[in-house]
């Protein structure tokens, strides 16, 4: 689905606040997709690029940072309510702190100032005696009615978020924010709110639990995102610089209960922007009712590390095509934009921004799964398959690059009577006029396939005609090539062009190689011992997921899968 369909937001020029912003700023990281400050999660080798990774997830003390102004807000402190506070004028360094208590806080938050590169605006969750976080819930907010401005006056825009991060100003946007340790739930189209008038409605499709409109340098983390139409979605669009969402880190969330029930339009998260990673999440299953994805971006420079996938919703990732913002994609797009055949003969063309464009089509080929854990059960999941990489809509747009899946653990329990069949990857678009460009290259994971209680599905590596999957060494089960395989999973057509069979560890007869709740890796001779070397250029695998949302390092990564054995 589009996603301006979620609403363009009526962004019209007004004055200026009183801050000050550089109109039309964006820092375009292709692989040190975020700043090298602490609270910014470090640096990283996130796959386009030098760098070093960031360590492993540690949720960060709600206290003021010191630079900044301290906004204390619950029980005892110097706000009592959310809608107390100045929020237009906050500015780097300051700390929003919201203390826990017993009722949770139900009033929306608009966040339209900036922080600065070392000193963002954080708002973070105090935790309760038990290290319960604080909780805004959805379910009969109330929006701020000195906030109508900062909605602007398309008044749908009020109905899209809990939290949103949006400056209305055509030429500027948020920047600098940092949003941790929260409690986020029940921005959904079957809950109310009141606006800003004073008058009650229903969630627009598509709310989410935190919303980025437009935005530069973002850090989610350590939060616990619940039953949202989108738990979180961020846009891009291709207006100008200010439209366009840049360098997120989600990292340490638990998101869970997302989708909107009987539409395959929402989802656990829904991101559109450039640069972003995600890492130490655990993506939980969506509202049982719907029919979206775990976790659907529209990125260029996205790099998904040391996450748990739990089962439950219609597809694990949807890795597709840019839109609303193609031209601050692809080179060609911004041609044509501009009505050019070339970059040589264009007299509109901007040079600064075409260096933009080009370091985010570098990173628009290329994405990276590593180190994950990925649980899909027949019986919770929607439909019979895991990675989706290319494009669902505009052939033209799609990923035509390479897809690294490598160091992770993948357990499928699926019966034929839950999905007749199951796919690994589907590979491009299978409606569209030519074979698919998307590749896979493929190392060091445990695939394992296996019924749930009854006869298994038939295993497909892809859909038809599309793509090719390179193989390094893997625990993969043999179960693709079994009799009748081929012609079930791809409908009498030809799969993927499949390149290095003879790399795949021989798993005929072979015990389980993790077990099939925990995922953790058995001690096994096709286990130990048995990971190739990364290649030169790909980031390594230096950390693992820890159950549940933290991470800790990996030694060697000799073993296959996303955990070494003891």
């Amino acid at each position: 689905m589009p996603l301006a369909s979620y609403s363009r937001g009526g962004r019209m020029p007004n004055k200026k606040t009183h801050f000050s912003l550089v109109s039309g700023l964006a820092v375009l990281i292709a692989l040190a997709l975020l700043p090298a400050c602490q609270s910014f999660g470090g640096g990283g080798n996130d796959g386009n690029g030098g760098g070093t990774n960031p360590p492993p997830y540690n949720p960060v003390a709600c206290e003021p940072s010191g630079s900044g102004q301290d906004y204390a807000v619950g029980p005892g402190q110097a706000y009592a309510s959310l809608h107390d506070l100045p929020w237009d004028a906050l500015g780097p360094g300051d700390t929003v702190r919201i203390f826990y208590r017993d009722e949770p806080y139900r009033e929306k938050i608009v966040i339209r100032t900036d922080g600065s590169e070392d000193a963002p605006i954080r708002i973070c969750g105090v935790p309760g005696p038990n290290g319960e976080r604080p909780v805004l819930d959805g379910d009969g907010a109330v929006n701020d009615p000195d906030d109508a401005a900062a909605y602007t006056t398309y008044t749908p825009m009020e109905g899209l978020a809990m939290v949103m991060l949006y400056n209305r100003d055509y030429d500027l946007k948020v920047r600098h924010v940092v949003i941790e340790g929260l409690h986020i739930r029940n921005a959904k189209n079957n809950f109310t709110y009141t606006r800003t008038d004073g008058s009650t409605a229903n969630y627009r499709d598509g709310a989410a639990c935190i919303r980025i409109q437009a935005a530069d340098d973002v850090v989610i983390r350590g939060n616990e995102l619940e039953n949202c139409g989108n738990g979180i979605f961020t846009m891009s669009q291709g207006y100008n610089e200010a439209h366009l969402t840049r360098n997120l880190l989600i990292e340490g969330n638990y998101l869970h209960g997302h989708g909107q029930p009987g539409s395959y339009l929402e989802h656990g998260v829904y991101i559109q922007a450039i640069g972003v990673v995600y890492q130490y999440n655990r993506f939980g299953p969506n509202d049982p009712g719907s029919d979206g994805v775990t976790l659907k971006e529209r990125v260029a420079g996205s790099v998904i590390r040391y996450n748990w996938f739990d089962s439950g919703s219609a597809r694990t990732l949807d890795l597709v095509e840019v839109e609303d913002a193609a031209p601050w994609y692809l080179v060609s797009e911004y041609l044509r934009e501009l009505g050019c055949d070339s970059t040589d003969n264009c007299p509109d063309l901007d040079e600064d921004r075409l260096a933009k464009v080009q370091e985010a089509e570098a990173a628009y080929r290329k994405n990276y799964v590593y180190g994950n854990f990925f649980r899909h059960v027949g019986s919770t999941t929607k439909s019979g398959n895991l990675v989706h990489y290319g494009g669902d809509n505009d052939p033209d747009l799609s990923h035509n690059g390479t897809l690294y899946f490598y160091g992770n653990t993948v357990v499928v329990l699926q019966d034929r009577d839950d999905a007749w069949r199951f796919r690994l990857f589907y590979l491009g678009n299978r409606d569209a006029p030519s074979r698919s460009l998307e590749t896979v290259e493929m190392f060091n994971n445990i695939v394992y396939f296996t019924d749930e209680s009854g006869t298994p599905s038939y295993f497909c590596l892809d859909d038809t005609n599309q793509g090719t999957i390179r193989f390094g060494v893997n625990w993969l089960s043999s179960d693709w090539q079994a009799d009748g395989a081929a012609a079930e999973c791809y409908y009498g057509g030809v799969g993927p062009d499949v390149i290095g069979v003879e790399n795949l560890l021989d798993v005929s007869g072979a015990a389980a190689p993790v077990d099939p709740t925990t995922l953790d890796p058995e001690d096994t001779l096709l286990v130990r011992d048995r990971a190739q070397a990364v290649p030169d250029g790909l980031p390594p695998l230096d950390y693992q997921y820890l159950r549940h949302l933290q991470a800790e390092p990996r030694a060697d990564a000799r073993d296959l899968g996303a955990r070494d054995l003891p």
